[in-house]
């Protein structure tokens, strides 16, 4: 190298070598979705992006996945969650929403609710904790304007600009992760341009996220220099407290909260209340009777009566039985037939009331009151016994199968 090149900075390359140098592969904190550096996700007030950067930050320390079990698989870590809007108590309970209280709760996730500004020694200590801790993974600042640098004689855009850079760097060098959450105006336009503050936080940032929630849907927008940019529909799962995304049919979806409940009922041998169910997941009792319904529809439990639920046999449980392994089928075809005979029902008592209506206008006095009586008789006696014949159908289906 010359003496005019080195004066120019020990850094400079030369296309030559450039082509010639070896790179390993880009790493991701969230297989992609955030690769190692800065991420700055954005989201309206009450959109939902705590609940999604706290499970993001369990999905790293637990080595699992957010959003969908084979799009974003999170390599295990320690994660850093500045939660400066929370406090410890809200911390708790929103952990054990997400996590109840049977399970243990991981041991390399760590929180502060409080934290110094850029300008003072808040960047000095989040790479402090970066460089002493076992396996550093990612860090997450909830929200970024509690820790950005106070106002001073620089401008807005310089000010963003210098704090997210030095973000950037920190995260580059010691190759992890920091995720900052960032607000939304409520306004039309471009989801990344409603972000509040300067343009230098999109200048500054390796990958942008933005939970765009409109009116019925929530739209997840990612776009940066390491990914491809994308838009997915999300779902929020009340009973899970999660973000799903929505394109996942309720047949394919297999989430820890299902099988805790499943798992829960085929301990017991009487079948449980909904009540019951959420006092032994720590979740709410309106949440778990939602969850119930659809396991029900999706036919993972039965209804038993009186709101109480059971497991249902597995296929394989009953082709191991014996004789009809199209269990199902058969019953199904059963009820066909039953809600055919319902369908019919009703028509004949639209057809009994009307004739006992017109009995009762052509008779005068007692007698027209006496036949309109004899014909609803007539009507309650036949749609009785119309009921036990389908209650006996049923039950012989399912015995014979």
């Amino acid at each position: 190298m010359s003496n005019a090149n080195k004066r120019i900075g020990e850094g400079l390359i030369s296309a030559h070598d450039l082509k010639e140098r070896q790179f390993g592969p880009l790493q991701f904190i969230v297989n992609g979705l955030i690769p190692v550096g800065l991420t700055v996700l954005a989201g309206a007030p009450k959109a939902g992006k705590s609940w999604l950067s706290l499970d993001i930050a369990l999905s790293v320390a637990r080595g699992t996945a957010v959003l969908d079990e084979a799009l974003h698989r999170c390599p295990k870590g320690s994660v850093l969650y500045l939660a400066l809007e929370d406090s410890d108590r809200r911390l708790q309970d929103r952990l054990t929403q997400l996590l109840g209280t049977d399970a243990a709760w991981p041991d390399n996730l760590f929180f502060e609710t409080a934290w110094p500004r850029m300008d003072a020694d808040g960047l000095e200590r989040l790479d402090h904790w970066a460089a002493a801790t076992d396996a550093a993974r990612l860090i997450i600042i909830d929200v970024f304007h509690k820790v950005r640098a106070a106002t001073g004689a620089k401008a807005s855009y310089e000010r963003d600009y210098t704090d997210l850079n030095a973000l950037q760097k920190l995260a580059r060098d010691r190759e992890i992760g920091i995720l900052l959450i960032h607000h939304l105006r409520k306004s039309s336009g471009d989801p990344f341009e409603r972000m509040t503050g300067s343009t230098g936080l999109q200048g500054a940032a390796d990958t942008l996220i933005v939970l765009d929630k409109g009116r019925g849907t929530t739209r997840l927008l990612a776009r940066g220099r390491d990914i491809e940019e994308t838009e997915q529909e999300l779902a929020f799962d009340k009973t899970a407290m999660r973000w799903r995304l929505s394109h996942l049919t309720a047949a394919a979806r297999h989430y820890p909260e299902r099988d805790r409940i499943k798992a829960l009922l085929a301990q017991h041998s009487t079948p449980l209340s909904a009540s019951e169910i959420a006092q032994a997941t720590g979740q709410t009792d309106d949440a778990v009777r939602q969850l119930l319904r659809s396991m029900v529809g999706d036919g993972e439990i039965a209804w038993v009566s009186r709101g109480r639920y059971s497991t249902r046999p597995t296929a394989s449980q009953l082709a191991a039985s014996g004789d009809h392994i199209d269990h199902k089928d058969h019953i199904d075809h059963k009820r066909a037939g039953e809600e055919e005979r319902e369908r019919r029902a009703m028509e004949e008592e639209l057809s009994l009331r009307q004739a006992s209506e017109d009995a009762s206008a052509n008779a005068d006095g007692a007698q027209g009151e006496k036949a309109s009586i004899d014909t609803m008789n007539v009507l309650y006696d036949w749609l009785a016994e119309l009921k036990q014949d389908s209650a006996r159908l049923l039950v012989h289906a399912e015995r014979d199968c």
